[in-house]
């Protein structure tokens, strides 16, 4: 529960938003253990890296609504539940989708160490509404 081991759970968020910028499926699961879970803000829940990566190739490809879309995290929180386990708590834009140019969302990833490297195993995103209380 080092300094070090913060900076590395939020280099997972800032490797990808990158990804997320460049399209690219491959590096938006690289941080996923195979059997992660990821709820996206729209509700769709993936139980393995490989099936978040085929909704990425889906919502980011030629037709996708995400396929010139960006994304930026300005708040990240961790919090470390013990030496080898914490949750980070982020706020995050999205820019550019097709169906809705504009998103404010709030993400939980729980990150796990596992040989000396930060994993992701669960993911839930949830979008920011105008009208709703918060």
């Amino acid at each position: 529960m080092t300094k070090a081991d913060e900076d590395a759970i939020r280099e997972i968020e800032l490797r990808f938003n990158a990804a997320w910028g460049r399209h690219d499926p491959d590096g938006m699961v690289e941080s996923l253990v195979d059997d992660a879970n990821f709820v996206t803000v729209n509700g769709a829940w993936t139980r393995t890296r490989a099936d978040f990566r085929d909704l990425m190739r889906r919502l980011h490809g030629p037709q996708g609504p995400f396929r010139a879309s960006t994304r930026e995290t300005p708040e990240m929180h961790v919090r470390f539940l013990a030496p080898d386990v914490a949750v980070m708590y982020t706020r995050f834009h999205i820019y550019g989708d097709v169906d809705e140019p504009e998103r404010t969302s709030i993400g939980t990833r729980v990150v796990h160490k596992l040989d000396g490297r930060w994993w992701t195993v669960a993911v839930q995103n949830t979008d920011l509404r105008a009208g709703r209380r918060h």
